[in-house]
């Protein structure tokens, strides 16, 4: 089986501490995440931000999209290409998009400058399968303190690959990453602290057991501390490439 390279460009929670925002890059063309801190990330570990073409974003919180600004004026003046950018998010990204990139650069919109790449946006406004590109993608609704999230699963080089975003545990958590070959799993709290919208060390351990019974490799991102180890379990870290 071809192997997937998996960079973790951060690994952090929005309130952790000593890491940058969760956001992990596969193969260096499929985004999970776009906090503000990628563009500098993707510089830093020597990756081209040109051979992204897939941004899967799991809900409409700072950590997880405020990069786009950032990430879209890079083709306001620095590259240009055919290729569409798939942007993937819940319903209303689009136009959340527009009004962020006219609060960060007011200027560009009145001069006329736009982004010299195709720019498609996939909402989703409830659970289903759908397309981008080539590639084809399941969005389950999952649990995170009543907002529009989504968990995303799509087939990637022969593995079924499941990316959860924030999530509280729920029962559409375990349908999306059941049988999946690669999972990668949010990881708040390093303690077992209660959250309806974020996964404890608790419930990340028994995921993890019966996922790696069932075969799957899992990392482990967002983190809000400094986990102690679990059996089977790749805890993320800024800067580092795992090949899966």
């Amino acid at each position: 089986m071809e192997r997937i390279a998996v960079t973790c460009l951060g690994s952090g929670a929005a309130l952790g501490r000593d890491r940058m925002w969760s956001s992990l890059l596969l193969d260096g063309r499929i985004l999970l995440s776009l906090p503000p801190t990628v563009v500098p990330q993707l510089y830093r570990l020597g990756k081209d931000p040109t051979t992204i073409d897939h941004i899967f974003i799991s809900h409409c919180h700072a950590d997880h999209f405020f990069g786009l600004p950032f990430f879209l004026l890079l083709y306001h003046y620095l590259y240009e290409r055919e290729a569409p950018l798939y942007i993937i998010g819940p319903g209303g990204i689009k136009e959340a998009t527009a009004r962020l990139c006219d609060l960060a650069w007011p200027e560009l919109r009145k001069c006329g400058v736009a982004p010299r790449v195709p720019v498609l946006f996939v909402e989703i406004e409830e659970e289903g399968c759908f397309q981008a590109g080539d590639i084809a993608f399941q969005a389950v609704k999952l649990e995170h303190f009543g907002l529009e999230a989504y968990g995303y699963r799509f087939a990637y080089k022969g593995r079924e690959i499941v990316f959860t975003g924030d999530t509280g545990e729920c029962p559409q958590l375990h349908r999306l990453v059941d049988g999946a070959g690669l999972v990668v799993l949010e990881f708040t709290h390093p303690d077992d602290a209660e959250d309806a919208g974020h996964l404890n060390a608790a419930t990340v351990s028994r995921l993890t057991e019966r996922l790696c019974e069932q075969g799957a490799t899992v990392l482990a991102t967002h983190l809000g501390g400094e986990p102690q180890s679990i059996e089977g379990l790749i805890i993320c870290h800024d800067g580092e490439t795992y090949l899966v």
